[in-house]
């Protein structure tokens, strides 16, 4: 328990620097631990902040509700909250929004445990895992803020940390962690960094990478279409290669990746933050943050998708969902897409708290909801044995993705990716398959694979669509909303830190 008490205690001043923060090194010098002990107990933690992922208040709504998949609207005094959740729809946000500034606590205090883990003289394998987790949560703090507060090994605590810039950030996280790669263990648990995790990553920073080398000086992103290097591309295809030659398979029933034993009986999760009915998680979040009250489970009325994402459905596409044995015999809920009549596990109609039909529309007003309006989506099933803290591990990393990156970077580099793509098509049941796709092709298929799955907003952006009008937005925005603004308290505690343009 000390351990964690410690570490607790350092991440609370994670890239600052105060009075306190200067008595950090000394505080972790008498803690009694030996340099294992902080290095175990670190990557542990870099770890366990995954589970911020999870959360509806963290960076998750930050990929997800200002695009065309999620919204969140306000049903009278029901989730108004200040409007925080129709501002993130509109890109309305500010430097004081508490979402932005709730995620960016999240994702560096991971980015802490794993520096704090390579400053305390770990062996080579160790190295090679904190440096995995070091380039996680900079890849992901670059595409949220295109800055990241960054401490050099063996500086102090009590120095202010230098800033990446998004254009530098990429490379140095691609760099550290190939740097490192051949020390990885080469397992394929999907609760452990390896190999194959990996190069999932490197996969994903290639893609991606284009996309934050596109700024001006004064730090505003461009909004493409961008300039993929062939050389990057053939890396992504390099590593998702690397991923398909493992012992991983995609699920013959597609829902199985977020059933309550997804990891048990999983055959495509490459990583994911592991929970359990003990020790819980976040992840039940994600069945009450859409679900109504009356629902079984019950949930908190909110969250709802948008028809620009389910009209790229076809009713043969079975990722659209439908009944599930463990969940629909046992509430009457269906898979994916909640929309129409609902019904309880014996059939009967559920009503709403009016005593009217309960049957979701796919029309909704983000300002002013009445309680059915609004598709919903259960994506990870609700865990029966216990609801509040389910045992469904949340996937970061699946064998689906993999295909999909290797389809567009070998589209982008004038190929043709309609083979990885009708493996995967083939693999869910979907009856047509692909001959010549296109890009706009593989952004609609990564939608319906990935739907709510926290990589929306990415996928947008890097296809130069995250700024269109969608449902209930009816506006284009500027060019400075595809990166989030520095939080105010970060500004007032690092003097390194710049506030991002438009803000």
């Amino acid at each position: 328990m000390k351990k964690y008490l410690i570490f607790t205690i350092s991440t609370f001043f994670i890239f600052s620097c105060t009075d306190l923060d200067k008595e950090l090194d000394g505080l972790l010098d008498k803690s009694g631990l030996t340099k294992q002990e902080i290095v175990t107990g670190q990557l542990v933690n870099a770890y366990s902040q995954l589970r911020s992922f999870q959360h509806q208040e963290f960076q998750y709504v930050l990929q997800q509700h200002p695009t065309d998949e999620m919204a969140g609207p306000t049903r009278g005094a029901d989730w108004d909250d200040g409007g925080a959740w129709r501002a993130l729809h509109l890109h309305q946000w500010n430097s004081s929004h508490p979402r932005i500034s709730g995620a960016w606590d999240q994702i560096l205090g991971g980015l802490f445990s794993a520096i704090d883990a390579l400053n305390n003289e770990p062996n080579d394998e160790e190295r090679a895992m904190a440096t995995f987790y070091s380039s996680f949560y900079i890849f992901t703090a670059t595409d949220l803020w295109g800055q990241v507060p960054n401490r050099e090994i063996g500086t102090s605590y009590g120095d202010f940390p230098t800033v990446l810039k998004r254009t530098e950030a990429i490379d140095i996280a691609i760099s550290q962690l190939e740097a490192v790669y051949d020390n990885l263990p080469s397992g394929s648990a999907s609760n452990s960094v390896n190999k194959y995790v990996a190069a999932t990553l490197l996969a994903k920073m290639y893609l991606n990478r284009a996309v934050y080398k596109a700024t001006d000086e004064d730090g505003t992103p461009q909004t493409g279409p961008f300039a993929f290097d062939n050389a990057d591309m053939q890396k992504v295809v390099d590593y998702c290669d690397t991923v398909l030659s493992g012992p991983f398979s995609l699920q013959a029933n597609y829902f199985d990746a977020f059933a309550p034993n997804n990891t048990d009986i999983g055959t495509e999760i490459i990583f994911a933050s592991e929970n359990d009915n003990k020790t819980g998680g976040e992840l039940a979040r994600f069945y009450f943050m859409t679900l109504h009250y009356n629902n079984n489970p019950g949930g908190w009325n909110g969250f709802v998708a948008l028809t620009d994402l389910y009209d790229k459905f076809d009713d043969s596409d079975p990722r659209i969902g439908g009944d599930y044995d463990g969940l629909t015999d046992v509430s009457g809920l269906k898979t994916g897409f909640l929309v129409g009549q609902q019904y309880d596990e014996a059939g009967n109609e559920i009503e709403d708290r009016a005593g009217q039909p309960l049957a979701f529309t796919k029309e909704f007003s983000l300002a002013n909801s009445t309680e059915e309006k609004g598709m919903r989506v259960i994506k990870y099933m609700p865990d029966y044995a216990n609801l509040n803290r389910p045992a469904n591990d949340f996937v970061i990393f699946r064998l689906a993705d993999v295909y999909l990156m290797k389809a567009e970077a070998m589209t982008r580099m004038g190929g043709d990716a309609s083979g990885p793509l009708n493996v995967l098509r083939t693999a869910r049941g979907v009856e047509s398959v692909y001959t010549g796709a296109t890009l706009d092709d593989i952004l609609d298929e990564r939608a319906r694979e990935l739907y709510w799955e926290g990589w929306r907003r990415q996928d947008q952006i890097r296809f130069s669509t995250f700024l269109d009008p969608v449902q209930e937005k009816p506006e284009s925005t500027d060019r400075t909303k595809i990166i989030y603004p520095i939080p105010a308290k970060a500004l007032s505690t690092n003097p390194n830190l710049t506030q991002n343009p438009g803000y």
